[in-house]
């Protein structure tokens, strides 16, 4: 795990300081690497390369692992993982290659050598990585399937900047390119929410792109044209071959995650991980001790409010795996900590917070590195790979053809389910059967933000066309374009920050295809959601965990963490004017804090108040 940045130029372009730049990166870049820091500069007759890096030792701790690696015509930087290492180091030395250390750097390097840049076809990990091809005179960059690991760059025909971080592309620039927000990303950012970020490669930063998961990049140093290639086929992932037979494809999930977990328990540093009452997380930790017969250490976020607090789940699974949990409880904070706290958070992630949830989240990272851990595990994609949201059994409802089925599915969900849905679309059991492209729930706070949004535009929904199912076509819409995008980024930043690797294994590229193949019917039984995943983990999750249908989310609200009142914040959000030009800022003035929030209102509010931190820095 590392950070990388690098700038490329075919000619002297900018003002550039090669030994002021390292000296500023490398201390911009500790937080993600502060075992090492590296740099590599080389000249030809067509251009200039500066590649910088820093190492946070997870594999093979020795200093012969470092960054920038060398080979004789290659140069590589590399953040992230490849957990099939050892079994692709294996086959490699089978074709008479030779290894120094018992790194996953150097199996990749090698790999490059091998498979060119089909080499990533061959990889189970998260990666970003960049290799300097001396013989082809080219640059080659890669972003793994699911974007765990994250790739900005800057490219103007002349030079490209890239980074792990946008704080890497703005220093290599400061002094050259003027930087300019990107309102479009901010409106939607304050208007639609968190699910409307990723909907395309733009950053807040106009100009500054991230390179899409699943893509590769070249560079050709003789020509200096860049080009972007996909190399991951997302329609395949609803392609795989499986069994009719639910029973069987449970079982094989089983395995795959099974498979998943122990490649991402490769380690040479000791493991931490997230818990949460859910099962997605619960299942992990349960697999590490029933499975693999780990104790790893555990943190889990307490919340004082009742929507949100799952103590006793937790405390379940203490009691069954007689686990050491750290459990972190929220309090509300002093109104000038928590704006402390926000804006450091702000400043390092160089965009506003998504959602209070990471700030929240940023408390588990800090905890576990004050503890000197440095891997922590979480069980994001389970939600999108296996059905784990209200509005999935609706669309799971609309594929149902068999009329018992529909009537004893919708009687269980009016039963279990429609009590807990906060969401006022999705309480019509057959919405999506009147309607297949409805899909006014994803921003479903629209109506109550126009009474705060001056210039409110079109809330028009996208999607992509990925599958003919629309069930399957959303979750891989949310895969790719709107929970998991955001999860990543905000977690990659949040570990980082503390010096921390986060791994995610139901994000297993063969997990995720089983997983999206299987057919429909057998992802939800009795008003089960996520029903593939529950079955496997029979006999190793509580069944307290395993069979609870009622969803909390990893959420908080704004009350149970600041002391802010109507007047205070009103006071607060005046203090630019940029962001009193987009909110009517009266509207604060009429919310009752003396209440309880609705959950719109605290994300509403949340927003407005990372805004307003971000827009006074940049």
């Amino acid at each position: 795990m590392c950070g990388i940045a690098g700038y490329i130029t075919k000619k002297k372009y900018l003002n550039f300081s090669f030994n002021q730049v390292s000296i500023n990166l490398k201390k911009l870049m500790k937080n993600r690497g502060p075992d090492q820091q590296g740099s590599f500069q080389f000249t030809t007759n067509q251009s200039n390369i500066n590649l910088f890096s820093s190492r946070l030792r997870i594999i093979d701790l020795d200093k012969r692992s470092n960054q920038p690696f060398k080979t004789q015509n290659l140069i590589l930087i590399f953040n992230g993982e490849i957990y099939n290492y050892l079994e692709i180091k294996k086959f490699l030395l089978e074709k008479n290659f030779k290894f120094k250390t018992k790194s996953d750097t150097e199996v990749l390097i090698k790999s490059y050598e091998y498979w060119g840049e089909k080499c990533v076809n061959h990889f189970d990990g998260m990666w970003a990585f960049c290799i300097y091809d001396k013989k082809k005179n080219k640059i080659f960059a890669s972003r793994d399937n699911f974007g765990e690991k994250p790739f900005f760059y800057y490219y103007d025909g002349k030079n490209l900047v890239f980074g792990s971080e946008i704080k890497f592309i703005n220093e290599i620039l400061k002094r050259n390119i003027q930087k300019s927000l990107n309102e479009n990303k901010i409106y939607d950012y304050l208007a639609k929410g968190y699910k409307s970020l990723h909907k395309d490669n733009n950053t807040f930063y106009k100009n500054i792109k991230e390179l899409e998961q699943g893509s590769n990049m070249t560079l050709d140093l003789n020509s200096f044209k860049l080009k972007n290639k996909k190399y991951l086929n997302v329609n395949e992932l609803t392609s795989q071959k499986v069994s009719k037979d639910s029973v069987e494809n449970y079982e094989n999930i089983k395995d795959l995650l099974t498979e998943s977990m122990k490649l991402r328990l490769r380690s040479d540093v000791p493991l931490a991980f997230c818990l949460s009452g859910g099962v997605d997380s619960a299942s992990l930790v349960s697999l590490c001790y029933k499975k693999f017969n780990l104790r790893p250490k555990c943190y889990s976020i307490i919340d004082s409010d009742k929507r949100y607090n799952e103590l006793n789940k937790i405390n379940t699974l203490k009691k069954d795996l007689s686990c050491d949990v750290d459990f972190i409880q929220l309090k509300k904070e002093k109104n000038e900590d928590f704006l402390d706290n926000l804006e450091k958070l702000i400043n390092y992630h160089n965009a506003p917070i998504s959602t209070i949830s990471y700030y929240i989240h940023s408390k588990i990272s800090k905890r576990a590195s004050e503890s000197d851990y440095k891997v922590i595990f979480s069980g994001t994609g389970a939600d999108e790979i296996f059905t784990g949201y209200y509005d999935h059994f609706l669309l799971f409802l609309s594929n149902l053809k068999e009329k018992d089925k529909f009537k004893n599915e919708t009687k269980s969900w009016t039963k279990d389910i429609k009590s807990l849905v906060r969401n006022k679309y999705l309480r019509d059991p057959k919405i999506f059967k009147k309607n297949p492209k409805f899909r006014d729930h994803i921003y479903f706070d629209k109506d109550f933000i126009s009474n705060f949004i001056y210039k409110l535009k079109s809330h028009k929904f996208k999607e992509e066309k990925y599958s003919n199912n629309i069930l399957k076509n959303r979750m891989i819409n949310e895969l790719f374009h709107e929970s998991v995008p955001v999860i990543l980024k905000e977690d990659d930043l949040n570990s980082m920050y503390n010096s921390i690797e986060n791994r995610s294994p139901f994000l297993s590229k063969k997990l995720v295809k089983y997983a999206l193949s299987i057919p429909i019917n057998q992802y939800i039984n009795k008003s089960y959601t996520k029903f593939p995943l529950r079955y496997a983990m029979k006999g190793i999750l509580h069944d307290e965990i395993r069979l609870e249908k009622k969803k909390i989310g990893f959420n908080s609200n704004l009350k149970s963490i600041t002391n802010f009142n109507q007047d205070s914040l009103f006071n607060f959000l005046s203090q630019n004017k940029t962001l009193a030009n987009l909110i009517n800022l009266k509207e604060i003035k009429k919310i009752n804090f003396k209440n309880e929030l609705t959950n719109s209102t605290s994300k509403f509010l949340f927003s407005a108040i990372c805004l307003k931190i971000f827009l006074d820095k940049y």
